[in-house]
């Protein structure tokens, strides 16, 4: 499970909680779809409802990682401590981040 942790205004958290509604009411609807037009419009409204959802979230790209030396697990490319077992980590050489 990803423990990130996000923040959003309280604008923001009424607009995101509209667009999951709207997400949800689009997906139960569409399981009850029986038509072919039926099913495309729900598909459509389902697919724009999405894509709004993914644009607002913005997770943006996954970030670059790297092995810790001392216990293994995944730290980001730019970490200076791990953050399971908090050794210090030297900055990668040139040579590393290409093979990173």
């Amino acid at each position: 499970m990803n423990n990130l942790m996000l923040s959003f205004s309280g604008a923001d958290l009424s607009r995101l909680r509209t667009l999951v509604a709207a997400v949800d009411n689009e997906v139960v609807h569409d399981s009850g779809s029986s038509t072919a037009a039926d099913g495309q419009t729900s598909k459509s409204a389902l697919n724009t409802t999405w894509s709004r959802l993914v644009e607002m979230l913005d997770l943006g790209t996954e970030p670059e990682m790297r092995t810790c030396p001392t216990c293994k697990h995944s730290c980001t490319l730019g970490a200076t401590r791990c953050g399971h077992c908090w050794t210090s980590l030297l900055p990668l050489t040139a040579k590393e981040r290409v093979a990173a």
